[in-house]
């Protein structure tokens, strides 16, 4: 039973129906009408169930008694509804936006990761979604702190083809669209500019184009990969993506002291450095008790904390820096940024012999 129908003014049939389940218990399927080419794609997907891709059930072929050469396709697919939502309706993530401004970068990093890990089985099975934006992902859990999505319309899905005489015909919205799609064809790096697009929207609550996501530079970093307007310098594969998405999520708890970022060690987001990091600090309680025991306060300066902790500190926090000015596509193999880099490390490492021997030199110690 057919109870709601969408875009009447598209030429083909869109609407949701009432389907009766293996429990008697009807509920509601998207029915699409759709060509032999894309009801091919969807025969394909009658057999891939992910949490973050809205199902397909099957597709049915009619075919009309008058013109039986010319048989119709329609896609039956999961009508997906946001739990916890009022009236557990139907909203897409536009929609949410809209409605609540931009999400916080957890809620923004998990949203892509399970676009991530959506369309890893699909890419696996060859295919290119090649129409990734806010309209087409609903949500399917709605409470903030647990928000859960899925991937809808695949209406624009092709073969994984790397021919250059492939279909190149220009499917995707503007703004998502990764920009070499509109002369060759479509391949996974293209989903992946699709998603850092989707990152920086959810972040800025901005459509692409209109304002840049400007913050946790880990996170800037991710999206400028992502988006590179050269596909072989994103990310290889959604999965790499994943893991990148997947670090910055587990690295939040030492955000919860900001104050540690000021710290070389505590700007990792590795545990080790930061384990590394608290033992030298810690270290340095007793040196300083030391010196205000036996120096005076301008030699304890000069022969202590300026060579053992300023300078250093200075350094390492350049070294920190050094990832805003080659953010992370541009370090890869990046000869100058290794001889800079190295150049910094040697720095570290002499100055406190420099210091002593300019203050021996000019008889100040």
């Amino acid at each position: 039973m057919i109870y709601k129908r969408q875009d009447s003014s598209k030429s083909t049939l869109t609407c949701i129906a009432m389907v009766e389940g293996t429990d008697k218990n009807p509920f509601p399927v998207f029915l699409k009408e759709t060509d032999a080419k894309r009801a091919e794609i969807y025969n394909k997907l009658t057999g891939l169930w992910n949490p973050y891709i809205a199902d397909t059930y099957e597709v049915l072929e009619v075919t009309d008694p008058d013109n039986p050469d010319a048989p119709r396709y329609f896609s039956v697919t999961e009508y997906v509804t946001a739990t916890g939502s009022p009236d557990n309706e139907s909203i897409s993530l536009t929609e949410y936006i809209k409605r609540n401004g931009a999400v916080s970068e957890r809620t923004a990093l998990v949203l892509c990761t399970q676009l991530c890990i959506g369309l890893r089985e699909f890419h696996e099975k060859g295919f290119v979604h090649r129409d990734l934006k806010p309209d087409n992902l609903m949500i399917s859990h709605y409470d903030s702190d647990n928000m859960q999505i899925k991937i809808v319309d695949f209406g624009g899905a092709k073969w994984n083809n790397p021919d250059k005489h492939a279909d190149t015909t220009v499917v995707g919205t503007l703004g998502y669209q990764a920009p070499e799609s509109l002369a060759v064809p479509a391949t996974d790096q293209s989903d992946i500019y699709s998603i850092g697009c989707i990152l920086n929207y959810l972040l800025t609550g901005q459509e692409p184009g209109l304002i840049r996501y400007k913050g946790n530079h880990y996170i800037e970093n991710i999206i400028e990969i992502a988006t590179s307007n050269d596909p072989y310098d994103r990310y290889t594969n959604v999965t790499e993506m994943q893991k990148a998405l997947e670090h910055q999520i587990g690295r939040r708890f030492i955000d919860k002291v900001p104050i540690l970022r000021a710290f070389p060690g505590f700007r990792s987001d590795t545990l080790g450095n930061m384990l590394i990091g608290g033992i030298i600090y810690l270290s340095l309680i007793p040196l300083i008790a030391f010196t205000l025991q036996n120096y005076t306060p301008i030699s304890s300066f000069l022969e202590i904390y300026l060579p053992y902790i300023i300078i250093p500190q200075v350094v390492l926090f350049n070294m920190g820096n050094l990832q805003r000015i080659f953010p992370e596509r541009l370090r890869r193999n990046n000869r100058l940024f290794f001889k800079i880099r190295l150049t910094i490390l040697l720095v570290a490492f002499l100055e406190p012999a420099i210091i002593n021997y300019a203050l021996t030199t000019l008889n100040l110690r």
